[in-house]
């Protein structure tokens, strides 16, 4: 009589566990899947919207384009003159004896030595020329899927512009680690401290056209910035997702995880909405003492030294600061005095260095 077979209790699937999310990183919204699914899982990304003017942009874009073309005509030249060169001395080398042939025997070893050392510096030369300096008018003209010529000559010159940089030689794995229970992830990571946050810089974001971003760090994908204006343009997205953010891909490359992002730009409008609050206090108070035209001096003060070449730069902030301290000192205000009566100077244009 056959044995009744025993039969194994069936085991439930392995549940994956989906990786934890670091701060200050939350899941992306579903609305930016269409941008998301161009993107690296690999690679950590910054987007955000340049609103310089569209004239300022052509002017900063005219730099690179005359420099790659001059790039283009010396390369020419350079091989219209090496080319007979290089052509002759492998004729030489195949036994068809010219000018560039060494006869050894007639030759003394200085001759040798001076003629092998004067090719070496031909072969430097070029091969520098080739591997170094070529790739840049090719990157900037003809790589692909994305390259600067190909960008603006589909995007075109806007006021209002959707730049996507994305990290270059670091990644998601230095950011987020390779597991869950590596102890320094997200906002503890010494990446997001040396990369993410200078590249945040909310004056050297808005100084600098978002082609000047480019680094050791960061890099623009030019194919994925024509996406982003093509979804913006056909109402996919709207411009204001993609205001200065952080995306990262939080999980394996499999795709068992999500997109994760941190949108920073919040942080800037609260800075900026605390800011504007402090000048009416700063000027309600001034009022209050009939002093009113020395908030409007002061602003003065800010705006020139703000407009002088170089930006607001800490020295020239440091200058507005004496020169507004001197300013209260000939209308009779006691500085330190009106500084405690008004609170903290912190986060005040131009009071940032007043001590």
């Amino acid at each position: 009589m056959p044995k009744p077979s025993k039969r194994l209790p069936k085991s439930s699937p392995p549940t994956i566990a989906t990786p934890s999310i670091p701060p200050p990183f939350t899941p992306a919204p579903s609305s930016l899947q269409p941008l998301l699914s161009k993107l690296s899982k690999s690679s950590v990304y910054i987007t955000h919207v340049d609103r310089h003017p569209a004239f300022f942009k052509r002017r900063v874009f005219a730099i690179p384009v005359l420099l790659n073309l001059s790039i283009i005509l010396i390369l020419l030249w350079r091989a219209y003159v090496e080319v007979p060169f290089y052509w002759r001395m492998t004729l030489s080398s195949l036994g068809h004896p010219n000018e560039y042939t060494i006869h050894i025997k007639e030759s003394s070893w200085g001759e040798i030595v001076r003629v092998v050392v004067w090719r070496a510096a031909h072969f430097l030369i070029d091969w520098v020329l080739v591997r170094i300096v070529a790739p840049w008018p090719y990157s900037f003209f003809l790589e692909r899927p994305g390259n600067p010529v190909l960008w603006r000559w589909r995007v075109g010159f806007r006021d209002s512009e959707v730049y996507v940089r994305v990290s270059r030689g670091w990644g998601k794995e230095d950011l987020l680690g390779a597991s869950k229970e590596d102890d320094k992830r997200g906002g503890d990571s010494p990446f997001f401290k040396v990369r993410i946050l200078p590249a945040l810089d909310k004056e050297r974001v808005r100084a600098k056209t978002g082609y000047l971003l480019m680094d050791g760090d960061w890099d623009l994908d030019f194919a994925v910035m024509m996406e982003a204006t093509r979804l913006v343009d056909k109402g996919v997205l709207q411009e204001e997702q993609l205001e200065k953010s952080v995306l990262v891909w939080c999980g394996d490359e499999e795709g068992q995880g999500q997109w994760v992002i941190w949108e920073c730009w919040k942080l800037d409008e609260g800075a900026e909405a605390e800011q504007r609050k402090k000048i009416i206090v700063f000027k309600d108070r001034l009022t209050q003492m009939g002093k009113e035209s020395l908030f409007f001096r002061w602003i003065e003060i800010v705006q020139y030294e703000s407009s002088q070449p170089g930006g607001f730069t800490p020295e020239r902030q440091v200058l507005a600061a004496e020169k507004a301290k001197q300013l209260f000192a000939e209308q009779g205000v006691d500085f330190d005095e009106f500084i405690k009566s008004t609170g903290s100077l912190e986060g005040m244009p131009g009071m940032e260095n007043v001590r």
